[in-house]
């Protein structure tokens, strides 16, 4: 009985999971070369990905405050956040009152300026 129950809510969890699906978001310097030394190599200490329920900006070391900005394909500004990534290596923005449609995200800090595409359907 106790391995009918166990066996049950394992599968529960692998049809559930395969209906939520998250997205990497590739992110470029911006502007694309970067100028002047289009040969020096940034590394990125930051990713994003985009799920049904919301866009995870995630930093893999601290870069100060950072400014993350979504952008819709009319170019209006949908969401805007500040973080100090000394205390938040992880930030979640709500996105399911979000349009379909195809969006940018901009993440700046310091002189450093990240680009990103993704599209919400």
């Amino acid at each position: 009985m106790k391995r009918s129950i166990v066996f049950t809510l394992f599968l529960l969890a692998i049809v559930g999971s395969a209906f939520a699906t998250t997205n990497s978001i590739n992110l470029y310097q911006d502007p694309i070369p970067p100028q002047p030394n289009p040969r020096s190599l940034t590394l990125c200490p930051a990713s994003a990905t985009i799920s049904e329920t919301d866009l995870a900006v995630y930093f893999d070391w601290s870069v100060g405050n950072a400014t993350i900005t979504v952008y819709d394909e009319a170019n209006n500004m949908v969401d805007q956040i500040v973080v100090d990534t000394n205390s938040t290596a992880e930030v979640y923005i709500d996105n399911t009152t979000w349009n379909s449609g195809n969006y940018t995200i901009k993440i700046s800090y310091g002189t450093t300026h990240l680009i990103g595409y993704f599209q919400i359907q």
